[in-house]
């Protein structure tokens, strides 16, 4: 089910953008409770590649790994990852716009077993938690010359 659907326009290149955002190093700037991003899998990026994902969440220090699912350098980036019974699958697009770039970001989630008694407070939580994320990212690219 579609959690969210946040779009933002940047004042910078698509190439800027992505290039930024593709940086791990840095998601900790602008991905909300991010502490660390580590490509796991050995080789350059691609669909099927795993990534360890560091964060904070209610006061304590998680690790989640992640899949790449989506990735067309420049355009798209989707990432996807199940835990505690509940599959999260994050996508990035970027598209040129005028002499910006438009950003979406959007999750859908999928609760299994049980979890699906709680899906109210588990949409209303993602949408929460992801709100800032790209006003983040905006303002982490356009302060860079």
């Amino acid at each position: 089910m579609r959690s969210f659907a946040y779009t933002i326009h940047i004042e910078r290149s698509p190439e800027r953008v992505w290039d930024y955002m593709m940086d791990f190093s840095l998601a900790p700037r602008w991905r909300n409770l991010v502490r660390q991003v580590d490509v796991i899998t050995s080789g350059p990026l691609r669909v099927g590649s795993e990534m360890a994902v560091t964060f904070d969440l209610m006061g304590k220090v998680k690790r989640a790994v992640s899949e790449v699912w989506a990735l067309e350098p420049g355009r798209r980036f989707g990432v996807r990852n199940t835990e505690q019974r509940v599959t999260g699958a994050f996508e990035y697009t970027l598209a040129p716009e005028s002499n910006c770039t438009r950003v979406t970001f959007s999750c859908d989630i999928t609760p299994h077993g049980f979890m699906w008694i709680l899906l109210p407070l588990l949409l209303r939580g993602n949408r929460m938690r992801y709100a800032q994320q790209l006003s983040n990212l905006k303002k982490e690219v356009e302060s860079r010359p």
